[in-house]
């Protein structure tokens, strides 16, 4: 299992959802929102999730700490991945869930309260915070 889905996994055990882990993957593509929950076709034409968190903004050593992220202060590179990618595991969860809207729903903000603390629908770093 690699770190980022075991870190995933960590923190669906400690929101206590009932749910396997989603591949979660770097992208070095992705510099428009530091992460994003997305639904793909496989070759067998079977649905398939899968969390993608950006390189360039996640990774950037340049970012004035701290930063706020899902309404959190975080302090280093790991608290804001941990923040981040708490954010997309709700995503997951709603359509786990059979959610016809994975959005940020009323829905989204209370399991983002309640699994994660979070007191914002909002990452706080994208190409337009910089």
């Amino acid at each position: 299992m690699s770190i980022l889905r075991q870190k995933s996994q960590e923190s669906i055990v400690r929101a206590g959802w009932d749910i396997p882990a989603p591949p979660v993957v770097w992208s070095p593509r992705l510099t428009r929102c530091a992460g994003l929950f997305v639904i793909e076709k496989n070759h067998r034409g079977n649905w398939r999730p899968e969390i993608r968190l950006s390189i360039p903004l996640i990774r950037r050593l340049d970012r004035p700490w701290p930063i706020e992220a899902c309404g959190c202060l975080c302090r280093d590179t790991e608290s804001l991945l941990t923040r981040i990618l708490e954010h997309e595991l709700v995503h997951y969860k709603l359509w786990s869930d059979g959610d016809s809207d994975w959005g940020h729903t009323q829905r989204f903000r209370q399991l983002a309260w309640e699994a994660f603390g979070h007191q914002s629908i909002h990452h706080g770093i994208g190409a337009t915070h910089f």
